[in-house]
């Protein structure tokens, strides 16, 4: 994959479960949509969400960066 492309997940607007996936030029990638897909968990057709392939790792990589536990000043 070009590193010009991006893989955009579809996921089920209700339940989350992720229920296609495509990908796109980085110019060409709309993550908003007013479409409607078809649910296998639901069993029927949901709003659809799009959302990048590997946010939620960088979120959670992200975290694990943060300091655990801040020293608390007993002065103030």
């Amino acid at each position: 994959m070009p590193a010009d492309d991006v893989t955009v997940l579809q996921k089920c607007g209700d339940c989350g479960a992720e229920v296609g996936a495509f990908t796109v030029k980085k110019d060409n990638m709309m993550l908003m949509s007013d479409d409607t897909v078809w649910c296998q968990e639901c069993g029927a057709d949901r709003p659809e969400v799009r959302e990048l392939a590997g946010r939620l790792k960088a979120i959670e990589e992200e975290r694990k960066t943060y300091a655990a536990n801040l020293p608390v000043n007993a002065s103030s």
